[in-house]
């Protein structure tokens, strides 16, 4: 399931989501470990970070010549 396109990376799996295809999740985090995280502030983007295009992508062939 994770590797089939379904998400791209940087879409944020919920513990109910991951818990319903198998993953073993555990919410037991010490309190040690948010005042960690605390200290790395994360960025409020406006836009996505990925462009997902859902067909198979080829780039326009540089050495083609137009007829």
């Amino acid at each position: 399931m994770l590797a089939t396109g379904t998400w791209t990376h940087d879409y944020p799996i919920s513990v109910d989501e991951g818990r319903s295809i198998g993953l073993p999740i555990s919410t037991d985090v010490p309190k040690q470990v948010y005042r960690l995280m605390a200290l790395y502030k994360q960025t409020h983007q406006q836009r996505p970070s990925v462009l997902y295009i859902p067909m198979p992508y080829r780039p326009a062939d540089k050495h083609r010549q137009s007829s």
